[in-house]
């Protein structure tokens, strides 16, 4: 359970510091797979004052109704942060969403990987991975 991660301050900072080291340098925008890895994505993006976007499981009927918070234009490239993949399904629905409004996925990293395979992909991106349950 890697939401317990923001509980331990040092090991929360070494975390967001080796996602942010892997963070391609063309990227416009942040974001983080609701809601494990919004705590990781907000650090590294006030750390490396990239712009983060938050995105919502579901579209909210009240208020504003977005499904995406945040400002952003249509074809920036983005950088969807995960904390764990097991399937990917919550990695290719998050990335749907964001190019549904016209964002480009560009790059995909994972804190853990749970899948069997270490090279899984959304269409043609890698999921990078922080560390892979077969180094365990």
């Amino acid at each position: 359970d890697l939401k317990k991660i923001i509980s331990f301050p040092k090991l929360n900072l070494l975390i967001c510091n080796m996602i942010h080291s892997k963070i391609m340098s063309d990227i416009n925008l942040i974001c983080g797979t609701p809601y494990g890895a919004v705590p990781f994505v907000s650090y590294i993006s006030i750390n490396s004052e990239i712009p983060m976007l938050f995105l919502r499981k579901e579209r909210k009927d009240y208020g504003t109704k977005n499904l995406i918070e945040g400002n952003y234009n249509k074809g920036e490239r983005v950088v969807l942060i995960e904390d764990v993949v097991t399937s990917g399904n919550s990695v290719i629905e998050s990335s749907s969403k964001l190019e549904e409004h016209g964002l480009i996925v560009s790059q995909i990293i994972t804190i853990f990987s749970r899948c069997d395979k270490k090279d899984i992909k959304y269409k043609d991106i890698p999921i990078e991975y922080i560390y892979h349950i077969s180094d365990i």
